[in-house]
């Protein structure tokens, strides 16, 4: 037979090892990988290159529908695409999906404007607890909840979380946890602003390490007591880690995310950057950095997101003089791959790793396994070619993203993402979208299907 297309030379890239074959698709799955050549339609000689599945960006924030001038679906997930992502997980604080009439809006509103497969997360507030199930089952990826109030959605504190961690659990759904203190972070904040503090330092005093032990230590332990499955967000250092291990330990349903702002910046980048390394929990020390980067490499991180968080130059230049004045985040669906293939590079990660943590874990954590995550004959034909031996410095006139930016600006590094597919549709080539919006497709949360 003819097949649709091929790629044919690569080395092919699982999170078990690494083969040099030729792999075919056909209809927008894979449909065979062997040594010998067939006749395709499209073919592209990957001889110098790795043949990775696509990766699953858990974490997206594409403020589309509500603040869609700091980013929206369209070029958000060209951004992803560009960054060898290709399929993400969105849900915004600007326009937060609490209900089901808002999940039907947000639904009509990004149906055609993605280039990359896309589920949708919901926040909870408090009140919306008895809710959860039903909505669940309606197709949602997640539910985000927060711990201290933050972007101005309430924080769900221990009682609540008790009952949310409950309903999770009656009806297997997941929750991605942002892990502070509403007390401690209340507290630091008081003080803080009666102190007249405006500077810097603000933010590791605000957003402490124990604010962020306190909170990750009760959503453990709640999951556990439950048997609600539970990510512990973006983990910014490793004492975080050690605290969860004893209810992962005992049975407990937990995942650990981390990003990659936790392995490269660190609290002098905070002091010396501020606006533009204000994001939340923050950058810990160095010696923290290192140590995440071989708890990465042991496993005892599950999975990497991006926690893709944008805002422009000029939102994050009103906290130039007042830390307190400009949004949390940072933009990184582009970069966060990168980053990693520059670990490997750097002798921190293995390619096989690289998979596990951007591919496979997160496919089966989001339940989309076998369909995502893998390039396996009759999974999806989501597939990246990288050249790990390309150096590249990372520039922001070179970011798709409507925040113009990147907190990596001017930094040379190795192993770059040179093509995307998305079943089978090539939608970015040397960080250009060479596809229009509409390619990626809706994808229901595993409790509608």
């Amino acid at each position: 037979m003819t097949y649709d297309l091929g790629i044919e030379g690569g080395i092919v890239v699982g999170s078990t090892g690494q083969v040099r074959q030729n792999i075919y698709f056909q209809d927008g799955v894979v449909a065979n990988l062997t040594t010998d050549r067939h006749p395709a339609r499209h073919c592209r000689d990957a001889t110098e290159l790795f043949v990775l599945p696509g990766m699953i960006d858990g974490h997206v924030h594409f403020q589309d529908p509500g603040d869609s001038d700091r980013e929206d679906f369209v070029t958000g997930s060209g951004s992803a695409a560009v960054g060898g992502v290709t399929t993400v997980i969105e849900h915004t604080h600007s326009h937060p999906v609490r209900g089901l009439p808002f999940f039907q809006e947000k639904l009509a509103h990004t149906r055609g404007r993605s280039l990359v497969d896309y589920g949708l997360a919901a926040h909870v507030w408090p009140e919306d607890i008895p809710h959860v199930a039903g909505f669940w089952h309606a197709g949602i990826q997640f539910f985000k909840v927060f711990t201290c109030t933050t972007h101005g959605i309430p924080a769900v504190l221990p009682g609540s979380m008790l009952q949310l961690f409950q309903a999770v659990a009656g009806c297997d759904a997941l929750c991605l946890v942002h892990c502070e203190d509403e007390f401690i972070t209340a507290e630091s904040e008081k003080r803080l602003r009666q102190e007249g503090r405006k500077d810097y330092g603000v933010l590791r005093e605000w957003r402490s390490r124990e604010a962020e032990q306190v909170a990750s230590s009760t959503v453990s332990l709640l999951a556990r007591l439950t048997g609600a499955r539970t990510v512990i967000a973006h983990v910014s250092h490793p004492e975080v880690l050690d605290l969860v291990a004893r209810d992962r330990q005992a049975g407990a349903r937990l995942w650990m995310e981390s990003c990659p702002q936790y392995l490269y910046f660190s609290e002098d980048d905070v002091l010396q950057h501020g606006p533009f390394r204000k994001f939340t929990p923050p950058a810990r020390s160095k010696a923290d950095g290192e140590e995440l980067w071989g708890r990465l490499s042991a496993g005892e991180i599950t999975h990497v997101s991006s926690d893709h968080a944008p805002s422009t130059v000029a939102q994050k230049e009103e906290g130039l003089q007042d830390i307190w004045g400009c949004h949390f985040g940072l933009p990184g669906t582009q970069t966060a791959l990168t980053m990693l293939l520059n670990g490997v590079n750097q002798g921190r990660l293995s390619l096989e790793q690289v998979v596990q943590l951007v591919c496979e874990n997160p496919a089966r954590l989001y339940r989309m396994w076998p369909r995502k995550g893998n390039l396996e004959v009759g999974a999806d034909a989501d597939l990246i070619l990288v050249d790990m031996s390309q150096s590249v410095t990372l520039k922001n006139e070179n970011m798709l993203s409507k925040a113009g930016w990147t907190p990596y600006d001017g930094l040379a590094v190795q192993g770059v993402p040179v093509a995307t597919y998305v079943r089978g549709n090539l939608v970015a080539s040397e960080g250009k979208i060479v596809a229009d919006p509409g390619i990626g497709q809706f994808l229901p949360g595993p409790g509608a299907r």
